[in-house]
């Protein structure tokens, strides 16, 4: 396949051999210099065809304290161990610095260091302001952790000027409220970029690739496009960087930096654009995009010379290899949920991925470690969702004699009521790969199949998976007072999500309830599809606050961003006590005798699902090799489920965080 973006392109002097780029982003696999995880993490995407990654940012001074350091020497046998491993695969790596200003804690919990004393948006506190001495402190320690990167073999340091950390703080008059040098004017304001940079150009000399990444703010009085532009002009006029990261958005709209599967394609370039417009050096970009082609365009239009494609080979790191070879069907696809990989980073405390259960295990989960079993065996699989078509698809990998059996008339489970909501659709995306890789790989598929345990123990199978998946609960359980179930839940104007969305055409009234028990997608799902039929909704939930669940993976501040252009009411710390015709009764969790009554004419009840695993109770002990996994072990979400299905027929792995298989 020939296309603009498998040409190779020079950065300072160094060629990277195509145009696709994996830019910094969180991980927490390493704290100094790089672990075996981060390698064979970053050495994944490297033989997968990458070719460029630049390594999340790392802390250079102690006054800003992240996930990872380079504030001593002891980084650089990591840092040449990582050079040595993904150049041997012909990648070329940059490591990021970063300091985080306001965004982040000194050492201790103490208040970070800052250009002003002026609090940000993610509630760490009142900073402090630097003086002349501080602020030449933090631009040499810039520069000798750019230099340690150059002894450690790396190929070049990008400056994080971006997204609302130190420099991006600098650049902006919101919070750089100093009236000496280092403040007012743009001139001003940009000072503390151009001073860094000069101090690592000195260390590390004009061959070494010295690059920044730049973003303008969405919220008003804040940084934006044209005060960048004047910016790269400077930094470019005196040869300060090789090229321009050019990014989007900042802590005051966390969700605009790395959106979800409701924003189209390329969201970042009516910004980004903008800023690598007229550029000279190399310009890097990213938007969410997800094939080779997608990227190919932007650089045909002559919008970017490399494309960032980092969720995507999140997903699967062979993405490049694989359109190359022109098996772009096999690529495993990015759903944009954000679930594993910006969410794994507060859920797991460590980068994960929904739809590929190897991220940040690839020392041992990796795919290109499975090998054909020494003695194949007879695996059947009953259930055919996310979690039994996942171990379907690893059984056939490893060359057994598959069988999946789905009792209904589609693969997918409840992916195929998931996707019908609006802004969804895409989560359909990876139940599509998995059915079209089962068939592919030759795994006998049989739908409309119901078995039951005598029919389950006829086919004398060596393995047996139970994926039976879970059910709507409807007695009106709600957790946070479990003794207490709503009544009316019987009444015909009362749906779950999956009638709701999955029911023929219903006369919903104007106004509808949404109980949402759980916090997650669901209830938003219903929420949006609700809007689309032209009703107001009001939002009951027994949590503090909406959808929390979603908080961290960004989907729930895109969520109140459309909803909240409609006839929208939250009314959080709720319980639901009754149903009525046309009205229900609710009343604050803690203070069940103030009591109110509020009108709805459907009521919607998200509350947490049944695992189905009758089956699976028939067999326990009749079988010697049985397993139970995704929701019919315990409804959870998509990640979980794919999980469990990966690792169900994978040798047993090491106790590592929380996606550790469960054997039953």
């Amino acid at each position: 396949m020939t296309m603009k973006v498998f040409e190779p392109i020079t950065i300072n002097k160094i060629e990277v051999r195509n145009r696709i780029a994996y830019t910094a982003h969180g991980t927490h696999l390493s704290t100094h210099g790089y672990s075996e995880a981060a390698v064979a993490y970053m050495v994944a995407r490297a033989r997968g065809g990458c070719g460029l990654a630049i390594s999340e940012g790392a802390a250079v001074h102690l006054s800003a304290i992240n996930t990872r350091f380079n504030i001593s020497d002891i980084v650089i046998p990591g840092f040449r161990k990582m050079a040595k491993e993904v150049h041997a695969q012909g990648m070329r790596m940059f490591q990021q610095l970063w300091h985080g200003g306001h965004t982040a804690f000194a050492l201790g919990k103490r208040p970070s260091w800052a250009p002003s004393a002026v609090a940000g948006p993610e509630a760490k506190g009142v900073p402090i302001p630097m003086n002349e001495e501080q602020i030449e402190i933090l631009i040499q320690a810039y520069a000798a952790a750019a230099a340690r990167c150059q002894e450690g073999g790396l190929d070049g340091v990008e400056l994080h000027g971006a997204h609302g950390y130190l420099p991006h703080q600098f650049l902006s008059p919101l919070v750089n409220r100093r009236e000496d040098r280092w403040g007012g004017s743009v001139q001003n304001r940009m000072r503390f970029v151009q001073e860094t940079l000069r101090a690592i150009r000195k260390r590390v000399g004009p061959d070494f690739v010295v690059g920044i990444r730049l973003s303008a703010s969405e919220m008003k009085g804040s940084v934006d496009e044209a005060d960048l532009k004047q910016v790269i002009a400077a930094l470019e006029k005196e040869k300060l960087i090789d090229f321009l990261n050019a990014s989007h958005g900042d802590y005051y709209n966390m969700h605009e930096m790395v959106g979800t599967m409701s924003l189209p394609l390329g969201y970042e370039l009516p910004s980004s654009g903008q800023l690598a417009d007229g550029v000279s050096v190399p310009r890097i970009v990213a938007g969410r995009f997800r094939t080779l082609e997608e990227a190919n365009q932007v650089i045909r239009e002559g919008t970017a010379d490399m494309v960032s494609l980092v969720r995507a080979q999140i997903a699967d790191p062979n993405l490049v290899r694989k359109t190359m070879e022109g098996r772009v069907e096999e690529v495993r696809p990015c759903i944009g949920c954000n679930q594993g990989c910006v969410g794994g980073l507060f859920r797991d405390n460590r980068l994960g991925c929904t739809v590929n259960p190897a991220v940040g295990f690839e020392e041992y989960l990796n795919e290109e470690l499975i090998q054909p079993a020494a003695k194949p065996r007879k695996i059947l699989v009953i259930g055919g969702g996310p979690a039994g078509m996942e171990a379907a698809r690893v059984a056939a990998l490893q060359g057994h004699k598959v069988i999946l059996a789905e009792a209904g008339s589609r693969l997918g489970g409840q992916i195929n009521v998931a996707k019908v909501a609006p802004f969804r659709h895409g989560i359909g995306d990876i139940i599509d790969w998995q059915e079209r890789t089962v068939y592919r790989l030759g795994v006998d598929v049989r739908m409309g199949t119901y078995m039951e345990a005598d029919d389950v123990l006829a086919e004398k199978a060596d393995t047996i998976i139970i994926a039976t998946g879970s059910m709507p609960r409807t007695d009106g359980f709600q957790a946070g007072r479990p003794g207490e179930l709503a009544k009316g839940v019987d009444l015909p104007h009362v749906l779950t999500s999956t009638d709701l969305l999955m029911g023929p055409s219903l006369n919903l009234g104007k106004q509808v309830l949404i109980l949402d028990d759980v916090g997650h997608y669901e209830a938003i799902a219903c929420a949006d599809y609700l809007f689309h039929k032209g009703v107001a909704v009001t939002w009951v939930t027994r949590h503090p606050n909406f959808a929390p669940l979603m908080q961290h993976n960004f989907s729930g501040d895109h969520a109140l961003d459309r909803l909240y252009k409609h006839d929208f009411t939250l009314i959080p710390n709720h319980h639901l006590a009754e149903i009525r015709a046309g009205e229900v009764v609710i009343h604050p969790l803690r203070a069940p005798e103030n009591r109110k009554t509020i009108r709805a004419d459907t009521v919607v009840m998200v509350t947490y699902n049944e695992p189905v695993r009758g089956l699976y109770d028939e067999l326990y002990g009749r079988h010697a090799d049985l397993h139970l996994i995704g929701d019919a072990l315990s409804p959870r979400d998509l990640q979980y489920a794919i999980a469990d299905g990966h690792r169900a027929v994978r040798p047993e792995v090491p106790v590592v965080g929380d996606q550790t298989p469960i054997r039953e």
